[in-house]
Formats: structure tokens, C-alpha cells, sequence
């Protein structure tokens, strides 16, 4: 595991350019995030009658009637609504053509090649890679056909007694446990098609490298959370201009171990699928 983190940290030093445009179209997203709160969200939020401000329950109930009735028949809440729809399904769509990218960069240097090969990448594997992305939502929400009914009852007892959502703990759990199986399972599937030694066989290695391959995620997932917490205290205890940089370069260490553990995952699939 330690030699597939390190591999995977010489990886990244190769492909920093990718991280660097990882990084400005995440800025761009989280920019436009923001004008959305700005224009759409925080004018609503703002005529709330707050009981502090005089509100009345009255009111708050007449606030959320019109609410509902402005999702239907309000055109400006419908265009702000369509927008960022239809930018979350492109930002989707968009993240396979990204990952296809990456793994024939990987791919490249696994080879000894050197090179900008992300975007023929993209456009070799993209709609391939896209295809492993509809198996993973559908294989995702597959489960849920029958724990929601599950989870939905247990959710209405529990408004008049919260110890029963304890019960839910448990579903949650073994759905998260199947999601990462499941996405390891096609991570290790897509080095498989994108490599040219077949998806059963990756399916296979991954079969047999799935303890060390958790333990890459962990270490990975540990390594993003503790920046994001550094982060966040940073912004607490240094507010002003400090935190808003912060703030703003803020996506770069979560871009940088997202790609460190597709890195790391890739050599530990190599090492087993060529042996040296």
C-alpha cells in the first residue's frame, strides 16, 4: 500500500497540469454557486418572518404556501431552478469524460510515454467511461427500491420519538458499505477496459486487492477531511481577506487527493495486472 501511495504521489508531480485545470473548473462551478445563493436563494431567505423579527407562525406558514406555489407558477424561480439543473446534469455528464482523461494519462506513463495525453483520452474513453457511470448511478439507486419504504417509515415515527432514528444507522451503513464496493468494483473495471487487460480480470484483481484498496481510500479519505477541517479553522480564527483565500483555494487539496487516490488505486491495479 505505502509503494501504491508513493507511485501515486510521483504520478501527480507528472500530471499537475490536469490538477491545475481541475482546479479552475471547480473555482468556475463554486463561482457560480455563489451567484446563485446571491440572486436566487438569499432574496428568499431575506422575507422569512423570523419569529426574532416579528414574525408570526401565521406568516411562516403563508411563506411556505407561497413557496410551493411559486415553484409551479413563477418564472423567474422556474429559470433559476431550470439553470441549475441543467448545470448539475453538465457538471455529471462531464466528470466521466474527466476520468477517462486521467486514466490514459495514467495509462501513458505507466508505458514510459510523456505527454499531454488528457483530452485525447477524454476523447478516446469518455462515452466508454460514461457507460460505467450509468452502471454505477443505476447500481447505486437499486437498493433504495426497497430500503426508502424501510427508512421513510422509521423517519415518520421518529418526529415523535428521535431514539427511533437510531434504527436507520444500520441502512445507511450497509448502503455506504455497498456504494464503496461497488464503485471500487468499476474503478477497477475501467483501468481494466481502459488498459487493454479486460474488465473481468480487473474485476478479479479487485477481488483480490480489495483490503489493500480500502485502506488506500481511508488513508486518502482522512488525508482530504483533515484539510478540509484545517481549512475551515483557518476561516474561523482568521477571518477578512485570510479566510477568503482560503475559501477560495479551498478545492485544491480536495482536487489533489481525489486524483492522488485514483493514482494510488491505479498502481496498486497495475502491480498486479503487470508484474515486474
Amino acid at each position: 500500500m505505502k509503494r501504491s501511495i508513493s507511485r501515486g504521489w510521483h504520478s501527480m508531480k507528472e500530471q499537475f497540469y490536469i490538477l491545475i485545470l481541475l482546479f479552475i473548473y471547480r473555482l468556475f462551478w463554486g463561482y457560480f454557486m455563489y451567484k446563485f445563493v446571491k440572486s436566487a436563494v438569499v432574496p428568499v431567505l431575506l422575507r422569512y418572518p423570523d419569529q426574532d423579527a416579528g414574525g408570526s407562525g401565521i406568516g411562516r406558514l403563508l411563506y411556505y404556501v407561497e413557496g410551493q406555489l411559486a415553484l409551479g407558477s413563477d418564472s423567474g424561480v422556474q429559470h433559476w431552478l431550470w439553470m441549475l439543473l441543467a448545470l448539475s446534469a453538465f457538471r455529471l455528464l462531464l466528470s466521466p469524460f474527466i476520468r477517462a482523461g486521467l486514466l490514459h494519462e495514467l495509462h501513458q506513463e505507466r508505458k514510459g510515454e510523456r505527454g499531454m495525453f488528457f483530452f485525447p483520452g477524454m476523447r478516446l474513453y469518455g462515452l466508454p467511461v460514461m457507460l460505467f457511470s450509468l452502471a454505477e448511478w443505476v447500481l447505486t439507486a437499486l437498493p433504495l427500491y426497497w430500503l426508502l419504504p424501510k427508512m421513510y417509515r422509521l423517519l415518520l415515527s421518529g418526529i415523535l420519538d428521535y431514539k427511533l432514528l437510531l434504527k436507520l444507522v444500520p441502512y445507511i451503513l450497509a448502503w455506504l458499505l455497498y456504494l464503496f464496493f461497488i464503485r471500487k468494483v468499476l474503478l477497477y473495471m475501467q483501468f481494466g477496459y481502459t488498459g487493454g487487460t479486460g474488465t473481468f480480470s480487473s474485476l478479479l484483481v479487485c477481488l483480490k486487492v480489495i483490503l489493500p484498496s480500502a485502506g488506500l481510500s481511508f488513508v486518502m479519505g482522512a488525508g482530504s477531511l483533515i484539510m478540509m477541517l484545517a481549512c475551515g479553522a483557518a476561516s474561523i480564527f482568521c477571518p477578512g481577506m485570510p479566510a477568503l483565500l482560503l475559501r477560495q483555494f479551498s478545492p485544491l487539496p480536495n482536487t489533489l487527493f481525489k486524483m492522488w487516490g485514483i493514482a494510488a488505486q491505479y498502481h496498486l491495479w497495475s502491480s498486479k495486472s503487470f508484474p515486474q
